[in-house]
């Protein structure tokens, strides 16, 4: 999301019950290409910045569901994750293409840091030509209306974009208060948390409701479906009093390092990550023994930081896992299934609850 204007600009652009059985997705089964027995499934990215929870929740939840999943981008150097960090590509669009001539059966748009990038933009209407399912992440969906995929379409995107994308792209209509909206072979989604849900609903698509369920459980994700209130996320005067508070008088500034470590998985990582760089008064990156770590399902992660952690550094310990680094974790979130609001109530008791509440309307995501 863009932040307000008075204040110092978010990095790049982010920082119904009625509507649902008209617009939702989430029903049926994904038709897979001929011959196929495994989805395959790509899941784009702009080497130059790409939204950090958009792309590796999607990553990590359909690894789970019994498909090919391949990270791509135009190039293989580098993606730079906003905020923090970095992965290798398991290909480039020459590549994938190659291995791939009939496509993806899905493609996974997160927000980048560039909507028009005339690399991403070819090779999306491309894989759409050839039938692809298109599924935008957050302002994903302005990368797809910036490749008129969605001309003609309903779509959503994040809340604080919305009077922007409405006006950028008056041949979509954009809807609120809905997580996902599914319309002629594209699936758009609400703010960056969403990539759960939308993930999940894939999920059950690829592998059955037992296995999204059980996926879900894991996370604890207790209902999937695209019911949502945007209405009750709103960047409004107790917002910026935050913001404004944080960037003038936040000091020191904290450093939120979180571990990683081989194996790591990639929805755990994702989320501190975005939480932290969120505060407007710090920073967040990742800290390992070594200088690349390979993720639970096999993305290679380029590590910040590696062995010891800056001084005055909060070190965020992940899920299961012993002592990466040297120093005292600052916190250690010790369950999947709770992670978002743990770290969240950490974030309240280190930087206040107004900070906590300021973070989760960033990422639009509800909280209990």
């Amino acid at each position: 999301m863009r932040a307000p204007s008075i204040a110092i600009p978010f990095a790049f652009f982010l920082l119904l019950a009625g509507l649902v059985a008209a617009t939702a997705a989430g029903a049926g089964t994904l038709e897979l290409k001929p011959g196929r027995e495994r989805a395959v499934i790509a899941i784009a990215a702009l080497n130059a910045g790409t939204e950090v929870t958009d792309f590796l929740v999607p990553y990590g939840i359909l690894n789970q569901a019994d498909a090919q999943v391949m990270a791509v981008a135009p190039t293989r150097e580098p993606v730079a994750l906003w905020p923090a960090s970095s992965i290798r590509p398991d290909a480039d669009f020459a590549a994938f293409d190659a291995a791939h001539p009939e496509g993806a059966d899905i493609v996974i748009v997160p927000a980048m840091i560039e909507a028009n990038d005339a690399d991403v933009i070819a090779w999306l209407r491309a894989q759409a030509e050839k039938s692809a399912l298109m599924v935008s992440i957050c302002e994903g969906a302005s990368v797809l209306a910036t490749a008129g995929l969605l001309d003609g379409k309903r779509a959503t995107g994040h809340f604080y974009e919305h009077g922007a994308r409405t006006k950028a792209f008056p041949d979509v209509t954009w809807e609120r208060n809905i997580r996902y909206v599914e319309d002629d072979g594209v699936i758009s989604s609400s703010g960056v948390s969403a990539s759960l849900p939308v993930s999940l609903m894939l999920a059950e698509r690829l592998a059955g409701r037992e296995r999204a369920a059980k996926i879900a459980a894991a996370y604890g994700v207790a209902d999937y479906g695209p019911a949502h209130d945007s209405e009750a996320f709103n960047i409004g005067m107790r917002e910026m009093a935050t913001a404004l508070k944080n960037m003038a008088f936040g000091w020191p500034r904290a450093h939120y390092l979180i571990e990683m470590r081989d194996g790591v998985d990639e929805i755990d990582m994702a989320f501190p990550l975005d939480f932290a760089a969120r505060t407007w008064r710090g920073s967040s990156a990742t800290i390992a023994a070594k200088a690349e770590v390979t993720t639970r399902h096999g993305l290679t992660i380029i590590a910040d930081e590696t062995n010891d952690a800056p001084r005055g550094a909060r070190l965020v310990r992940m899920p299961g896992a012993a002592a990466q680094t040297t120093g005292d974790a600052a916190v250690t979130l010790a369950s999947s299934a709770t992670l978002r609001e743990d770290f969240l109530a950490f974030i309240g008791d280190d930087l206040g609850a107004g900070t906590a509440h300021f973070v989760a309307t960033q990422l639009e995501y509800p909280r209990p």
